[in-house]
């Protein structure tokens, strides 16, 4: 298997983070935690993977952290069903549960490793994951990112300016400042950067032509 090729395929690359739902698992296969994870591509020479990050106060944190662990098998499961978010935040048991009886539908296609820990701060623990191999469920699984999101939403509410009061404009410009840092946050590429800032820069332009106001996002 071409590792790189395999995750490039699934939408994985080295500048964008791809938001997955993980599933790890404990000495006995037993599941022990699932939760939402954003992993870019990983590359070393011949070895290619997956590099993510698992932050201060998530349950994983504090067990890497007491029971001292250096590596935890994991599953990456690759979905764009909302649900399947919703409930590894809110309700963890009925995600598992689900798992346990092969019943979430929501993966698309699974990727089976070894998360190794490399290296402990603070705030969070930087992971890599080995891939030992890939179930595909669906046709062409993709995986989900929020710079997409995010530039699509910017859009969206862009489209609105012209016709909202122009006591509403301030909270549209809030919205886009909040989508501009969500792109610079989850994403170095290049044209999404580029994009997001445009549309930001024209709905400021746009918001003071219309209302004609001297404050700078206006």
């Amino acid at each position: 298997m071409n590792t790189c090729r395999e995750l490039r395929k699934f939408g994985f690359s080295k500048d964008t983070y791809g938001e997955t739902i993980t599933i790890f698992y404990g000495d006995n296969d037993d599941i022990v935690n699932v939760m939402p994870m954003g992993f870019k591509l990983y590359a070393d020479g011949e070895f290619c993977g997956l590099t993510g990050r698992v932050f201060k106060g998530s349950t994983m944190y504090d067990l890497v952290i007491y029971k001292g662990l250096n590596e935890i098998r994991c599953s990456v499961c690759i979905t764009k069903d909302p649900r399947a978010f919703y409930y590894s935040i809110f309700n963890k048991k009925y995600v598992i549960n689900l798992l346990k009886r092969r019943a979430l539908n929501s993966c698309d296609a699974y990727i089976n490793g070894t998360m190794v820990i490399s290296d402990v701060g603070d705030d969070s623990i930087k992971v890599i994951v080995k891939l030992h191999n890939v179930n595909i469920i669906t046709r062409n699984p993709k995986v989900f990112d929020r710079a997409s999101a995010a530039i699509i939403e910017a859009l969206v509410w862009y489209t609105k300016i012209p016709y909202v009061p122009c006591n509403k404009i301030r909270q549209i410009l809030d919205r886009e400042r909040f989508y501009l840092e969500t792109v610079r946050r989850a994403s170095r590429k290049g044209i999404y950067r580029h994009m997001i800032n445009d549309i930001y820069a024209r709905a400021k332009e746009l918001a003071s032509t219309r209302c004609g106001s001297r404050d700078k996002d206006l």
